[in-house]
């Protein structure tokens, strides 16, 4: 298999961020992707417009930070020319080259850039969650996003609406795979509660944002019935973002099993996140929509066996719900029932099953096996194309 040269190209930056350090913590899967790209041989450059410039390497990784006039939230319309010259100026022409774009928020600037490569370069996009653009704007999408030869999205059903409103087209190809993953391993459960003292036979946990789109409610009422069944049950809650905060307080006021039964966390320094998911045995979630999963993937690599709803990245990520269960969005009957139905297995054994099916499919690692193979893939198809 021939060389591959990979540049990675990341148009966006918070404008608080003052140092390239701040940046990658803050971004914190950009580092250990392209660090698991480069063990698999590639080389890599990261392109990252930034407001002052640096250049350095890290685990063999060149990272090229670029200054320019545009503000840190591009517009629609902005091109940052310099920044373009750059990536422009580092395309090797004798290796195969591959220009991985983070975001489908940028298409004037993709099909700029695309003018001034060598048609030898392929290009894939990163989908992050984002939604199609409302006319008359998605036309600016559609024109400028057929300039890529594939996208990456965490689960291939996530692509549909782009695809309907004729933003992608049916004919580039879509690549499930993850936006990111995480460090977070697998630790004694024993050892793990001496140490937070959450407790409970079983322990679930929530790990999200209180906002509507991942309905804590339907989960608290899904657990009030779970008590009936699992009477010392426990649900701890971590969270920020308490937009619903009062509602969650309210609902767990109205429904006296759930008042010594349910904890509020609150917001958790992510550093110690680790230690909760490794107390809890089952984690829970009732999103209606996520571009992919972080909080799922974490707990998936502490061996916590997810209950979550039946949605495309959640359905992607445990592998069609071979991994743990999935329940119908908005309804509490349907996750109390799932829940009870994975709880007959045996847990030590589906714990085991979700850390094995993360390593295989979900850790940074797996990303960069089929981010590699994807890569070659669309490489081949493009020399094809030109011979």
């Amino acid at each position: 298999m021939k060389t591959l040269s990979l540049l990675v190209v990341v148009y966006h930056y918070d404008e608080e961020l003052l140092t390239p350090d701040e940046l990658l913590a803050r971004y914190s899967t950009i580092h250990p992707v392209t660090k698991s790209l480069r063990e698999l041989g590639a080389t890599l450059t990261v392109f990252q417009r930034f407001h002052t410039d640096a250049s350095f390497e890290r685990d063999g990784v060149a990272y090229r930070f670029f200054c320019d006039s545009c503000p840190p939230p591009l517009g629609k319309w902005q091109i940052p020319w310099k920044f373009h010259q750059a990536i422009k100026n580092s395309c090797d022409t004798t290796t195969p080259t591959v220009l991985h774009l983070h975001g489908l928020f940028y298409p004037l600037q993709l099909a700029t850039l695309k003018s001034v490569l060598p048609n030898s370069c392929v290009i894939t996009v990163q989908h992050h969650a984002e939604h199609p653009w409302r006319k008359p704007f998605g036309i600016i999408q559609r024109r400028g996003l057929k300039v890529a030869d594939g996208f990456f999205f965490a689960a291939k059903e996530l692509a549909t609406q782009w695809i309907e409103r004729g933003i992608i087209s049916s004919q580039q190809p879509i690549f499930p795979i993850m936006e990111g993953s995480t460090k977070f391993t697998f630790k004694s459960r024993a050892e793990c509660r001496a140490v937070t003292g959450m407790s409970g036979s079983p322990v679930l946990l929530w790990v999200g944002r209180l906002i509507k789109l991942k309905d804590p409610l339907t989960v608290l009422r899904g657990f009030d019935r779970i008590l009936e069944r699992f009477p010392h049950a426990r649900l701890y809650m971590a969270y920020h973002q308490p937009e619903l905060l009062a509602d969650v307080q309210a609902e767990i006021a109205a429904r006296p099993k759930l008042r010594n039964a349910v904890v509020l966390l609150g917001q958790v320094p992510h550093a110690e996140l680790e230690m909760i998911y490794n107390s809890a045995d089952y984690f829970v979630l009732g999103s209606h929509y996520e571009g992919s999963g972080f909080a799922l993937a974490e707990a998936m690599a502490c061996g916590v066996v997810p209950v979550v709803t039946d949605i495309p990245s959640f359905r992607t990520m445990t592998g069609q719900y071979s991994i743990g269960g999935g329940w119908t969005p908005g309804d509490a009957t349907s996750f109390a029932e799932k829940f009870l139905q994975v709880s007959q297995q045996r847990l030590d054994d589906t714990s085991k099953s979700t850390v094995k099916f993360f390593q295989e499919h979900l850790s940074y690692s797996a990303i960069a096996r089929a981010s590699v193979a994807a890569f070659h893939e669309l490489l081949a198809s493009h020399s094809g194309a030109r011979s």
